[in-house]
């Protein structure tokens, strides 16, 4: 861990982890205004409960912490019955994002590229199969609110909010080898390895064309990713925008636990 690089860029443009890490407390914060306008109290590692006030003087440690501590108290059912309404919203967005056939509307791309140094591929691929256990998903993007399987091997069920913008969608996500032929990414020859996604709404298996293309190099001491985030051109261009940064935590989380591993 001690010679761990870890470089990142979102559309071309250079990001350091203090702003990355800012993005995630702002995004936690969000997170637990929501939950507490919703009817859940969250409560700190001593059980006191913590308003909205008390929370905006919190720290951004303490703040990530709870919101931690808050997902787990929740717990998948918890946490789909106390959104059960805006998963519904959601879903008919998503439709309504999709009443022009893809073909015709084309698809947003935001594109985020990681170059980790002094770490193992495998450990990587080991890091990214266990995203979903335990806590790890809620440590890594507080706006992560449900996952289960592994996308590699399987349908993964996912309930994350697309982009920083909106509300979260519950949907399960197919992962391959091919990108989708509405997608204009190119593949790229000189990352060899590719997991290419698309999601699909969990109540009706309805195909938003939201979805990821992680390209990887392996390098002498590490690895290059390079991943394509779409979303169609009827919904926000923000939501493409905005998960570029959704992937720079989310990777750069998995690189780092990777990193933590084979230390």
């Amino acid at each position: 861990m001690t010679n761990f690089k870890l470089d990142i860029e979102i559309n071309n443009e250079t990001y350091t982890e203090t702003q990355l890490n800012r993005y995630k407390y702002e995004r936690a914060l969000h997170f637990l205004h929501e939950v507490i306008d919703l009817g859940f109290t969250p409560k700190t590692s001593d059980g006191q409960s913590v308003t909205p006030i008390e929370l905006n003087w919190m720290t951004p440690a303490d703040v990530l912490a709870l919101a931690v501590a808050t997902h787990t108290a929740m717990g998948s059912a918890g946490t789909l019955d106390l959104f059960k309404d805006i998963l519904i919203d959601s879903d008919n967005r998503w439709h309504a994002f999709n009443q022009r056939p893809i073909e015709e509307q084309g698809v947003w791309i935001g594109t985020t590229h990681l170059t980790a140094h002094s770490i193992d591929p495998a450990s990587f691929g080991m890091a990214m199969g266990g995203l979903q256990n335990g806590n790890i998903p809620f440590q890594i993007m507080p706006e992560h609110y449900y996952f289960a399987g592994d996308i590699t091997k399987e349908p993964q069920t996912i309930m994350e909010t697309f982009g920083m913008l909106g509300e979260p969608t519950l949907t399960y996500g197919t992962g391959g080898k091919e990108i989708p032929s509405y997608v204009n990414v190119d593949r790229l020859t000189d990352h060899p390895g590719i997991l290419a996604g698309e999601t699909f709404l969990k109540h009706d298996d309805f195909n938003i064309h939201v979805g990821a293309i992680h390209q990887i190099q392996p390098l002498p001491d590490g690895l290059d990713i390079i991943s394509s985030y779409f979303c169609p051109k009827d919904a926000p261009k923000a939501i493409a925008e905005g998960h570029t940064i959704h992937f720079a935590l989310e990777l750069g989380g998995a690189l780092q636990i990777a990193a933590q591993q084979q230390a």
